[in-house]
């Protein structure tokens, strides 16, 4: 199996390591093949994704982030029928974008808010 070398900030390396131990899994590779396989996964699920639509998109970020969340809300005013804020706690918001429009549009965003480093976590909830 290759080997693969990545750089983690202490703070994602302790959660990574917590996270290992409580879900039984039996090292930190372990755990970052199943994360990866998750990402796969995900990401096979939007790439099906066509046609006009209907979805739900979750993202939580820093509140040193709401600017630049709103920004990216407006580049997407064609497809956010609704969106709602609010402060978590920890310094924290969610945003709920409900979202209407073509596949292509809504796989765009969530590809823009999953590589934003800004953005904590991204899910897309498709009924």
């Amino acid at each position: 199996m290759p080997i693969v070398s990545m750089s983690l900030d202490e703070k994602t390396l302790r959660e990574l390591d917590g996270l290992s131990g409580q879900l039984g899994f039996a090292g930190r590779s372990e755990a970052l093949r199943a994360g990866v396989k998750k990402l796969v996964s995900e990401n096979r699920e939007l790439s099906r994704l066509s046609g006009k639509m209907k979805a739900v998109l979750l993202l939580v970020h820093g509140k040193e982030a709401e600017e630049r969340a709103t920004s990216f809300k407006h580049s997407y005013d064609d497809i956010v029928s609704t969106q709602v804020h609010t402060d978590l706690k920890e310094g924290k918001c969610l945003e709920i974008f409900v979202l209407e429009g073509e596949a292509g549009r809504i796989k765009e965003m969530v590809g823009q808010a999953q590589t934003n480093r800004k953005i904590d976590y991204c899910r897309l909830v498709v009924p």
